[in-house]
């Protein structure tokens, strides 16, 4: 019988920029909250290349080699980017995207389409790992778009719920079926440690 798999999905820890409710795509911002080990032991470590995912990382998996993929950065805001809802709510286009992400985007910046498949192909880039479990630090767009694809019941894109520091676990009874691109067996919320005001 095949072994089963684990993926942790997580969001990096809460910015400013969080805080203040604005779009942070590629924005290289830190986080302004620290947080101690997760207690969670996964064979692999990976994650978005920005500042706030590395630095989730480190506080979570103290010691653990971090692999940084650029598969796994939110999504580019173009001239969205660190606005609010308040700044850009006035904006047909931007009504348009909060109503259907796929039928449209920011101007400058990323097609839903061409975030989907680059998170996926970070995915399939896992999948050829011979790994039993896996944690990925990620972003807010990236996490849903994950969710949306492995959970075990499709949802909305803005259906999910995913807070800075939130953390969820997949799994599957078999690694094949992980490896195969079957939705997860199960899914399951896991808290995070204690944190505190940097």
């Amino acid at each position: 019988m095949d072994d089963p798999f684990v993926l942790y999905l997580i969001r990096h820890l809460e910015t400013a920029a969080n805080r203040e409710r604005r779009y942070v795509g590629w924005s290289n911002v830190p986080v302004c909250t620290a947080a101690g080990p997760s207690g969670l032991y996964p064979d692999h470590l990976t994650g978005s290349d920005l500042l706030r995912c590395r630095q989730t990382a480190v506080m979570l998996f103290p010691g653990m080699p971090y692999e940084a993929r650029q598969e796994f950065r939110e999504a580019n805001f173009g001239e969205w980017e660190m606005k609010t809802y308040e700044d850009l709510k006035e904006n047909v286009r931007y009504r348009s995207w909060i109503d259907d992400p796929s039928a449209e985007h920011p101007p400058g910046g990323e097609r839903f389409a061409d975030l989907e498949a680059r998170v996926m192909h970070g995915i399939d880039r896992l999948k050829k790992q011979k790994i039993r479990s896996a944690a990925i630090v990620t972003h807010g767009g990236p996490a849903r778009v994950l969710l949306s694809e492995l959970a075990p019941e499709r949802q909305p894109f803005f259906g999910w719920s995913v807070p800075p520091g939130g953390i969820y676990m997949l799994e599957w009874i078999h690694r094949k079926s992980w490896e195969e691109g079957h939705r997860c067996t199960s899914l399951s919320e896991v808290p995070i440690t204690g944190s505190a005001n940097m």
